[in-house]
């Protein structure tokens, strides 16, 4: 049988990178993403490494070919130092392949080198020895006759693949490793399921003891070693991000007894299940994409976080000067090198879901509007154990609240029929939102925490669970604005400067009384819960007119 779906002579091969890399005894890397396909060569040493979470062992001379979307780490170069070559290519159809057959299966990566990925069949020597060519070999722009040179790299690059699938064709003989990584492979696949040595034999067609042999030299372990290892990691997993019951956790790890699961658990952690909890915990590795202001008011820091769209707030910097900030579309190389316990993301990067699930457990919270930051926090709180600080958050801020509507209704400045309206201005002027209680702006804090009443048409949007409205034309203003008691003016684009001395602004009651407030956008428009706890002290204090800055005209500039 033809291992290539695809014939070789359709593709167009391009070498991205070759490099020697060294490692001192016992020293550790961190993780890596496989943008493309990667082939490793051991030119000394031995060690362990760690490919989609499986134990690989490599030898010197060893070769190992890991598939594009892999994550991938040094776990433990070995008891001497360890060298080795990395080269890194991709490969595509060419255009006239295409075009000429369009119904060919597989026009991706997959159809072609992936039937070779996992460990290889090589001659050390020789293999070793192509590596170092590629690698000794690489041509400058600034080198005499670097044209010719590049295309002798691509001839080598060629003659390194030809022999990888000449070694390794399925029309030769199989290679017994071959079908115990198989079954190693399956192992992961059915996570949880317990096999005999017997039974794993059976599927490599080898003999119990070639098996064990095989298995070890691939993975450094015994195949019951293996096993175990596996479905303890999958257990500590669970412990992290879940709250399910002890017993349900050891039944999905192999084990129906849950006091022989503690046990072995805390043979090979060295801690008990709930210890392990109360410790990993407490130093949880999380990357979030979104929710990470939550995770601050719980006393976790992220080590990464999206700080491009969500970072920023007044009340958080010092907090997020040493967060990694990984942007709105993720380097999935860079989330690996940070190595999360754990990923936290919303609806946004649905699309990146599984090759980041494959860094850490990816727990996606999809976005909803009606959920309360109340909400928000107990659902993340409930998932990192944290359900405690979170109580106490709530139980805070709703006593603040209940102190700071005291102050005003006894300084006569607002009670239970004021009426409040949250605008930004927009377009120069010309056009107009509105914001709810569950949009930032200082929503939450006006109207949950303060009381006071969003305008008429407002409150009908948050009826209908809706907390944000935007390119309202300027002429709609008093529908909004003229029954407020109080306005205030969220400037992120612009302020009032635009619409102060125009007739339709004038106008309004709030405007005419001076209780106009021009709010600044790090304070007053972030909706984490230590942001909107400093908005009611703020908004309070402004309210009372205890502000450190003057009203100016008839608003306020914070």
């Amino acid at each position: 049988m033809n291992a290539f779906p695809i014939p070789f002579r359709s593709c167009l091969f391009h070498l991205i990178d070759v490099q020697k890399n060294h490692m001192e005894a016992g020293e550790r890397r961190v993780s890596s993403y496989a943008q493309h396909y990667i082939m490793i060569g051991i030119a000394e040493g031995d060690g362990i490494w760690r490919i989609d979470g499986r134990p690989v062992r490599l030898m010197k001379g060893a070769g190992y070919l890991i598939a594009p979307g892999s994550v991938y780490e040094v776990e433990d170069s070995g008891a001497a130092p360890l060298g080795y070559y990395q080269l890194e290519c991709s490969i595509e159809l060419a255009a006239s392949f295409t075009a000429e057959q369009p119904d060919t299966s597989d026009t991706s990566d997959k159809g072609i080198l992936h039937t070779l990925c996992g460990r290889l069949q090589v001659q050390p020597v020789q293999w070793i020895s192509m590596l170092e060519q590629l690698y000794l070999h690489q041509p400058s722009a600034s080198m005499e006759g670097a044209d010719l040179q590049a295309f002798r790299q691509h001839i080598r690059l060629q003659e390194l693949l030809y022999y990888l699938c000449e070694q390794n064709s399925w029309e030769t003989a199989v290679d017994p490793r071959r079908l115990v990584d198989q079954t190693i492979a399956e192992l992961h696949t059915d996570n949880g399921k317990k096999y005999s040595i017997q039974e794993l034999a059976g599927r490599a067609n080898t003999g119990v003891r070639q098996y064990n042999n095989l298995f070890k030299e691939l993975t450094g372990r015994s195949p019951l070693e293996y096993m175990t290892e596996l479905h303890m990691n999958q257990a500590k997993k669970q412990l992290l991000i879940s709250n399910v019951p002890l017993s349900s956790i050891a039944r999905s790890a192999g084990f129906q007894d849950v006091y022989y699961f503690s046990r072995r658990f805390k043979q090979m952690v060295g801690l008990s299940p709930k210890q392990y909890i109360r410790q990993r915990r407490s130093e949880l590795r999380v990357v979030a994409f979104y929710y990470g202001g939550i995770l601050l008011s719980m006393g976790v820091k992220p080590v990464g976080a999206n700080l491009t769209w969500w970072g920023g707030s007044a009340f958080l910097k010092e907090m997020e000067s040493d967060i990694t900030d990984v942007g709105v579309t993720p380097s999935l190389d860079m989330i690996a090198g940070l190595e999360p316990d754990l990923i936290l993301m919303n609806s946004n990067n649905l699309a990146d879901y599984e090759p980041l699930s494959k860094i850490a457990p990816a727990v996606m919270i999809p976005y909803d509007g009606n959920r309360t930051v109340y909400d928000d926090m107990r659902i993340v709180g409930e998932l990192i154990g944290s359900t405690p600080n979170v109580n106490r958050y709530i139980a805070r801020f709703e006593s603040k609240a209940a102190a700071a509507r005291a102050m005003l209704h006894a300084a006569k400045v607002a009670d239970e029929r004021t009426v409040a309206s949250i605008i930004r201005f927009d377009a120069k002027g010309e056009k107009f939102a509105v914001f709810g209680s569950n949009y930032g702006r200082s929503g939450w804090s006006l109207y949950s925490g303060l009381h006071l009443l969003p305008p008429r048409p407002v409150r009908s949007m948050m009826e209908h669970g809706i907390h944000f409205e935007q390119h309202i034309p300027i002429d709609r203003l008093s529908e909004y604005a003229a029954e407020s008691d109080y306005i205030f003016v969220i400037h992120e684009t612009e302020g009032t400067e635009h619409v102060a001395g125009c007739e339709i602004w004038e106008q309004l009651r709030a405007v005419r009384h001076g209780r106009v407030f021009e709010l600044g956008y790090e304070r007053y428009s972030y909706f984490d819960p230590i942001s909107i706890e400093s908005q009611l002290d703020l908004l309070t204090a402004l309210l009372l007119g205890q502000s450190e800055l003057a009203m100016v005209r008839s608003f306020c500039t914070l």
